[in-house]
């Protein structure tokens, strides 16, 4: 680790400030970009949607063609995620109540953490 006292030289301070106002600048552009594409994902998947697919089942119509492509409708089902009720829910016929509570906590308390570092941006 370098010292913390060293006097850093001009040149890199220079490259650096280059480097914090260009990721500052392609930040901005990602998140005016970003809004864009969450109200276009609004309107696809809120309005527009439920309406095809309900009368594409409505009507028993699986794929459909257009200039684009096929478009195809289907189901899909998914599991909800985990949580303490779930699985004392789902344990209580195989173990006693005692035992439950302090597995779950157990369970609860001693999931893995993952650490990473990002840079985040405070607003004013």
């Amino acid at each position: 680790m370098n010292n913390p006292f060293e006097k850093i030289p001009t040149t890199e301070i220079h490259f650096f400030k280059e480097k914090v106002q260009r990721w500052v600048n392609v930040d901005k552009q990602i998140y005016d970009l970003e809004s864009q594409i969450r109200e276009l994902k609004k309107v696809r998947n809120k309005e527009l949607e439920p309406e095809i697919t309900g009368f594409m089942v409505k009507y028993n119509v699986t794929d459909l063609n257009t200039e684009g492509g096929k478009l195809r409708c289907k189901e899909k089902k998914s599991k909800q995620a985990l949580n303490k009720d779930n699985i004392r829910q789902n344990l209580t016929p195989f173990i006693n109540e005692d035992k439950l509570d302090s597995a779950i906590e157990s369970m609860w308390n001693n999931r893995p953490e993952k650490v990473s570092y990002q840079i985040q941006k405070i607003k004013k």
